[in-house]
C-alpha cells in the first residue's frame, strides 16, 4: 500500500512538474492591452540611442560634390541547395534548378566626407550573421561598418536558403548551409569594395510614380503602397547608369511549386530594364507587410468555395492542381507568364518615370544603424485569446532586438525597419515626410527580423471567421504586441528629424 501511494504521489508530482513547465514554457500567458512603452526604459534607450548614432555621421548645410560607383556579384546556389521561404514547399525545400542567376547589387555614393551603400539582394531577406561576416571584411578593405551600409533584399520566396541554424530558421530557409553563407558574405563584400573603388564624379536624381494596378492589399480592403520610388545614378564621364527602384509587392507570383532558383517578379523587372536600357536595376523590396503582387497576364483564379475564400493567395491555384482542374505545368506556365508580364510592365513605368527626374550633381549624404528594444512579445501562436510565454520565444531563437537603418542623400530619405513593415503603415509614413519635403523610401528587412509590423488598430481582429493572412499577419507573426507600430513610427520620426535638421534639400 506505501509503495502504491509512493507511486501516486511520484506521478502528481510529475504531473504538477509538467504544467508548471507548460505554464512556464509556453503558456497560456494573458495578454496585454497595452505596452506604455512611452513610459518604459527601453523606448528611452531607443531614442538615446538614435541620437548617438546620428552623431556618427556628417550632416552639412553645404551638399559637396557626389561620387558614385556600383557593382554587382551572382550569388546563385548549386542545384540542390535549399530554398527560402513558403514552409510548406515540397521536396524538403531543396531546389532542382536555376530558372534565372541571382546578384547581389551595391551602390556607394560619398560627399567628401561620408559613403553610404545601397545594397539591394535578390533574397528572402538579410539576417544578423550575414551582417556581422560583411562588416568583419568590408571594415579592413573599405573603411567601411554596418552603419554606412543600407542592407535591402527583393523578398524573394524563390530565393536561396540554408542562411542559418535553428529550428526556426529551418522553417524559413532550410537545413543550414555555413559554407554558402560564408559564399555569400564574401560576394556582398566584393561587391560594396568594388563600388567603392570605382566612385567618380557623379550625378543623382530620384522621384516615384503611382502604380496602383499591380498591387493588393492581401488582408482586407485598405490601402496599398502603390509608390514606385525611382531613382538614377549617373557617371558624369560616359554618362553610364544604375537605375534603382523600390516597390512594396510580396515576392509571391511563384508559388510553393516553383523549386527553380528565381527572383520572382523583381527578377524580370530587373531584366527588363537591363533589356530595354543597356543599365541594371537595384531593387529594394518595400513595405511588403500586406501587400502582394497584382500580375497581369493570364487571370488568377477565383475561389470557388467560401473556405477557399481565406486562404493564402497562391492556394487556390494550387487546390485546382489538386483537383484535377490544372496541370503542374499549366499552373507554372501561368505563374512564369505572369511574372514576365509584370516586370516589363513595371520596367516601362520606370523608365517613363525615369525621364522627368532632376539631376544634381552636390548632394549631401549620411546613413545610421540602431539597435533598439521593441516592446514585450506577444506571440499569438495558438490563440487569440492568450500568448506564447516569453521564455519560449526565447527558447525559439526570435531575435529580441531590432535594427533600424536610415540613409539620406539629398531630400531622398530610405528607412529600413526589421519586419515584413505594413505596405498600410508606410503610406502614413510617406505622406508625413512628403509634407517635410522628403521623398520617402520605406523598405523591410533591415538585417535582422522581427516578424511583421500591421497596423495597431487592427491587432485584435483575428479568429476563425477571417482571411489567410489576417491571422497570419496580425495573430501568429505579430510579434510585440498592440503598440508596435506607434513605437516604430515615434522611431521613424526621431531619426527622421534628426537626419534633416538644418541640412540641405
Amino acid at each position: 500500500m506505501r509503495l502504491l501511494k509512493k507511486i501516486v504521489l511520484g506521478l502528481v508530482v510529475l504531473v504538477l512538474i509538467a504544467a508548471a513547465c507548460v505554464v512556464l514554457m509556453v503558456g497560456p500567458w494573458p495578454l496585454y492591452a497595452d505596452s506604455h512603452y512611452q513610459q518604459s526604459g527601453y523606448f528611452k534607450k531607443a531614442l538615446a540611442a538614435i541620437d548617438a548614432a546620428v552623431k556618427e555621421t556628417h550632416l552639412e548645410t553645404t551638399a559637396g560634390p557626389l561620387l558614385a560607383g556600383w557593382a554587382e556579384r551572382e550569388i546563385t546556389p548549386p542545384i540542390g541547395h535549399p530554398m527560402a521561404g513558403y514552409g510548406t514547399r515540397p521536396n524538403n525545400k531543396l531546389s532542382t534548378g536555376v530558372l534565372e542567376p541571382l546578384y547581389v547589387r551595391a551602390l556607394a555614393l560619398n560627399d567628401g566626407r561620408d559613403t553610404v551603400v545601397l545594397l539591394g539582394s535578390d533574397m528572402l531577406q538579410t539576417l544578423p550573421n550575414l551582417l556581422a561576416m560583411v562588416e568583419a571584411r568590408v571594415s579592413k578593405t573599405a573603411g567601411l561598418h554596418n552603419r554606412n551600409i543600407m542592407y535591402t533584399s527583393s523578398h524573394t520566396h524563390c530565393g536561396p536558403g540554408g542562411l542559418a541554424p535553428g529550428r526556426l530558421a529551418e522553417e524559413s530557409y532550410g537545413d543550414y548551409h555555413p559554407e554558402y553563407l560564408a559564399f555569400l558574405a564574401n560576394r556582398f563584400a566584393e561587391a560594396i569594395e568594388e563600388a567603392v573603388k570605382t566612385m567618380e564624379p557623379a550625378r543623382f536624381a530620384h522621384g516615384s510614380v503611382d502604380v496602383p494596378e499591380y498591387i493588393r492589399n492581401r488582408t482586407r480592403k485598405g490601402p496599398s503602397d502603390s509608390t514606385l520610388n525611382v531613382a538614377v545614378a549617373e557617371k558624369i564621364e560616359g554618362g553610364r547608369r544604375l537605375y534603382l527602384a523600390r516597390y512594396s509587392a510580396h515576392g509571391t507570383a511563384f508559388g510553393e511549386e516553383m523549386l527553380q532558383l528565381n527572383n520572382d517578379w523583381a527578377g524580370a523587372f530587373q531584366r527588363a530594364v537591363k533589356e530595354k536600357t543597356g543599365s541594371a536595376l537595384l531593387f529594394m523590396g518595400g513595405a511588403v507587410g500586406s501587400m502582394c503582387p497584382n500580375p497581369p497576364g493570364p487571370p488568377l483564379p477565383k475561389p470557388w468555395t467560401p473556405e477557399l475564400e481565406k486562404v493564402f493567395e497562391n492556394d487556390v491555384e494550387s487546390e485546382m492542381v489538386k483537383q484535377g482542374k490544372k496541370t503542374m505545368d499549366e499552373l507554372l506556365r501561368d505563374q512564369r507568364a505572369r511574372v514576365e508580364a509584370m516586370g516589363a510592365a513595371m520596367a516601362g513605368r520606370l523608365i517613363a518615370a525615369a525621364k522627368d527626374l532632376r539631376f544634381e550633381d552636390r548632394v549631401d549624404v549620411a546613413s545610421v544603424e540602431c539597435f533598439y528594444t521593441p516592446p514585450p512579445a506577444q506571440v499569438r501562436m495558438f490563440s487569440p485569446k492568450w500568448r506564447l510565454s516569453p521564455f519560449a520565444f526565447k527558447l525559439l531563437g526570435v531575435p529580441t532586438t531590432g535594427r533600424l537603418q536610415a540613409a539620406r542623400i539629398g531630400s531622398m530619405f530610405l528607412m529600413g525597419m526589421p519586419y515584413d513593415f505594413s505596405g498600410e503603415t508606410s503610406v502614413v509614413w510617406q505622406q508625413w515626410a512628403r509634407e517635410r519635403g522628403s521623398d520617402l523610401w520605406v523598405t523591410s528587412f533591415s538585417g535582422t527580423y522581427l516578424g511583421y509590423l500591421s497596423p495597431d488598430k487592427y491587432y485584435h481582429e483575428i479568429g476563425d471567421g477571417l482571411h489567410y493572412n489576417q491571422n497570419y499577419e496580425i495573430g501568429q507573426m505579430n510579434w510585440f504586441g498592440p503598440n508596435q507600430e506607434a513605437y516604430a513610427t515615434e522611431l521613424f520620426h526621431r531619426v527622421f528629424e534628426r537626419m534633416t535638421q538644418d541640412t540641405p534639400a
